[in-house]
């Protein structure tokens, strides 16, 4: 009879017995089971900080933007650089409100009419691939405050939000971590000093790299303690499973 007590499919348990052979640890059902918690694990906390980092982006974008040109910005042309397609975000835009299920945006949203949506109420039914392509067609000045938010050099706020979204959709989905290296790279940084110090030496497309870099925007929102008492936990009771995430993190620094 069949185990009742399933707590993965064959093929992740598998990759991850091959993975622990692969890199000399114990490989037996037990090892097996504590990888995949230490994984779960590992992305509940990674999924936590992105949500932290997309909630706020959503926010200060409108900020920055309402700032210039009002609650409705980006229904003007002027807010973005001439190479953005605007026309493609006011069709996404129709899409992600027919698609709302919020009460009140249905209500807005009755005549369907973009002049009674804000930005604001808009940017929480768009979905994260969306609104990073957004912020890359920003013009320079909304686009280069948003960046100055999160201390992030202006050059590298597209090609971050790419990789947020690519981890925080592997998250999302319960994609294995452990063992991982990202398809989507993030980009290579040269300032702010305290963040290039903190990904020294950690390969690039691995969780712990990410989770750094993560680690960097979230703290912009507010202290992060609940989620780096969370990581040291993590690695005081899996110590010999960090070489699967590429490195210790900063926040478990022995």
């Amino acid at each position: 009879m069949t185990d009742s007590v399933v707590t993965m499919s064959q093929h992740r348990r598998d990759h991850l017995r091959h993975a622990l052979r692969t890199r000399g640890l114990d490989a037996s059902d037990e090892a097996v089971r504590r990888a995949h918690e230490f994984d779960s694990a590992f992305r509940s906390i990674t999924l936590g900080l992105t949500e932290r980092i997309e909630i706020a982006l959503r926010g200060r974008v409108d900020a920055v933007a309402r700032h210039r040109r009002g609650p409705h910005w980006h229904l003007d042309p002027r807010a973005f650089r001439t190479t953005f397609d605007h026309g493609s975000l006011l069709r996404r835009a129709a899409e992600a409100l027919d698609r709302a299920h919020d009460p009140l945006v249905q209500r807005v949203w009755a005549d369907r009419s973009l002049g009674a949506v804000s930005f604001g109420m808009l940017s929480e039914e768009l979905d994260l691939g969306t609104l990073s392509r957004l912020v890359g067609g920003l013009e320079p000045r909304v686009h280069d405050g948003v960046a100055a938010s999160f201390r992030l050099p202006p050059a590298t706020l597209r090609p971050c939000l790419q990789h947020l979204t690519h981890v925080r959709n592997c998250c999302a989905h319960h994609t294995r971590l452990w063992d991982r290296k990202f398809r989507i790279p993030p980009p290579t940084f040269r300032s702010p000093p305290d963040l290039v110090a903190r990904l020294a030496g950690l390969p690039k497309r691995t969780p712990v790299h990410s989770l750094e870099l993560l680690a960097h925007l979230a703290e912009t929102v507010g202290p992060c303690d609940r989620h780096a008492a969370a990581v040291r936990r993590l690695v005081d009771e899996h110590d010999d499973l960090v070489v699967g995430i590429g490195g210790r993190p900063t926040w478990a620094a022995a």
